[in-house]
């Protein structure tokens, strides 16, 4: 196999020099990056980045003795001592290697962002598009400049697609991300007012998300949910980059229109253009729509849609993003715990509450937990965009509500006197006690912003101690 950088592309990406004249030795070439001592592989380059709380600098020795066969730095001494490739800046360098592997790359690049469901819709269209061929994408939700730099730099040249997930907080970030991406297609999943403290309103971050549209290759594609407030405004910055424009979602000038969109058992049920009654077993209405923007990409990749569709029938959601996890008190005593802790915003806090009421008539018999944590980043409207949460838990009326934060403490005020709640301030106080709240036969919310903390609860949850919870 050929190696995923030699020494002279590195030395020529990186704008490079090799004071040892020694680099690499005898090895052909390197097969991996990393900026992380901890994870390193054998045969990866570590590249010691600077960082406000640390400096990789500090961790090179490591990085050797776990098998890196490169390493760079922006140190003399060490790239002498340890036979390392020097720049000025290791972090540029790094953008820099980013952008000559996109260079190099003749596939296919799609770049995707969105005020939420990004990561999952990655999942979607990275799973769908392995039937096609060699996928490369996005791992996690490593978005920002340095996650989207690292994700490029493993790109291997040979492969067909490569899936990229944007993300930002703040104006000019999408510009700088999509210029190094270069995607061939742009698609922007939604437009609601996540992090919001960081703009007046909600159309500069329609105008943030757009700035996708900037880095589209000549001939590009831009994919826009019709069903956005904000899509005529996508539509018109997305004609200024020249591209060519396909909508998805409910409305009469979609390209890929939904006809109807129904729950159904575990999952969702959907129809679309000519398709009748596609069954997700394991997605609800909200992730039915991602995969109707994965549809939306495949169409345009001119591939074999009814391919794509038995394979997202039988995705599941991913961790933290809506997966439903079983806790097994005994053969016939379960609880269900969906677990959305990863992230929260005013629209997936609704979207997750509407979802949760569904499946609470779905599971009549099962008693209701709802576990949430404050939505952060929400400027000036925070306390009444949690307040404005109230009516739809009025509506689920769980027989037990859990918040964490001081915001959503605020809405155990004006709550209706039948909701037994309690508050907690902070994660960690919860978990003290988390054990009095988890029964037999009960179905559990898990929802807040990835700054509470919720995740936490997840691996206990999973391994609750059934000998302390008594069998209804």
């Amino acid at each position: 196999m050929t190696p995923l950088w030699t020494k002279k592309e590195l030395i020529v990406a990186a704008n490079a020099i090799d004071p040892s004249s020694n680099f690499l030795g005898n090895v052909s070439g390197i097969w991996g990056v990393s900026i992380d001592d901890r994870t390193i592989k054998k045969g990866d380059l570590f590249i010691a980045l600077k960082g406000d709380k640390f400096d990789g600098h500090d961790f090179v020795e490591n990085a050797i003795k776990k098998g890196a066969y490169g390493i760079m730095v922006s140190d003399k001494k060490l790239a002498n001592k340890y036979k390392a490739l020097l720049v000025k800046d290791t972090k540029i360098a790094l953008k820099q290697i980013a952008k000559f592997s996109r260079h190099r790359f003749k596939g296919t690049t799609i770049a995707l962002t969105g005020s939420s469901g990004k990561t999952s819709t990655k999942h979607l269209i990275s799973n769908s598009l392995q039937k096609f061929g060699k996928v490369h994408n996005t791992y996690g939700n490593n978005n920002n400049l340095i996650g989207l730099s690292l994700t490029l730099s493993r790109l291997h040249d040979y492969y067909n697609y490569c899936v990229l997930e944007l993300g930002m907080n703040k104006t000019g970030e999408i510009r700088e991300l999509t210029k190094i991406a270069k995607p061939d297609i742009a698609l922007i999943t939604n437009v609601s007012n996540s992090h919001i403290q960081n703009f007046n309103n909600e159309k500069e971050i329609a105008a943030a998300k757009s700035e996708i549209f900037l880095g589209l290759n000549k001939n590009g594609v831009a994919i826009i949910n019709s069903d956005s407030l904000w899509s005529e405004y996508l539509i018109k910055k997305a004609k200024k980059s020249s591209a060519k424009i396909h909508l998805f979602g409910h409305t009469k000038v979609s390209n890929t229109k939904i006809t109807e969109l129904i729950d159904d058992k575990e999952g969702s049920t959907i129809s679309y253009d000519n398709t009748k009654n596609w069954h997700l077993k394991n997605l609800n209405t909200t992730q039915a729509i991602n995969a109707i923007a994965t549809i939306s990409v495949i169409k345009e990749l001119k591939l074999c849609h009814t391919t794509s569709e038995k394979i997202i029938s039988n995705i599941k959601p991913l961790s933290g993003r809506g997966k439903k996890l079983t806790i097994n008190f005994s053969q016939k005593h379960k609880t269900y715990v969906i677990d959305d802790s990863y992230n929260a915003n005013p629209a997936s806090m609704k979207s997750a509450l509407c979802n949760f009421y569904k499946t609470k008539i779905k599971l009549s018999s099962f008693k209701t937990v709802l576990i949430i944590g404050d939505m952060l980043e929400l400027g000036k409207d925070t306390t009444e965009t949690h307040l404005a949460l109230i009516p739809m838990i009025n509506k689920i009326n769980p027989n037990v509500l859990i918040t964490i934060g001081a915001y959503t403490k605020k809405i155990t005020n004006k709550l209706s006197s039948e909701i037994n709640y309690n508050s907690f301030l902070t994660t960690t106080s919860l978990l003290k006690k988390l054990h009095q709240f988890i029964k037999p036969n009960q179905l559990i919310l898990v929802k807040g912003s990835n700054g509470v903390g919720l995740w936490k609860l997840i691996p206990v949850l999973k391994n609750i101690n059934q000998e302390k919870c008594n069998v209804a």
